[in-house]
């Protein structure tokens, strides 16, 4: 299990035990839960990324230039 994938388990582990909460505190941090969603889809995109299911770069056609 990757590091991304730990962070997935841990931040859907919190949402699930604190639904509705607008704030979370994790150790000494405390994490909003905007903020919260903000890092669920930054490690999603980084899993994604390492499983191949997801480019690296973005493609940016310019054959309109």
């Amino acid at each position: 299990m990757s590091f991304a994938t730990e962070q997935i388990a841990r931040i859907e582990t919190l949402l699930a035990e604190n639904a509705g909460v607008q704030s979370v505190v994790v150790g000494n941090t405390t994490v909003t839960f905007d903020d919260l969603l903000k890092q669920y889809d930054y490690w999603k995109n980084v899993a994604d990324r390492e499983a191949g299911r997801r480019p690296g770069a973005k493609q940016i056609n310019l054959s309109g230039f």
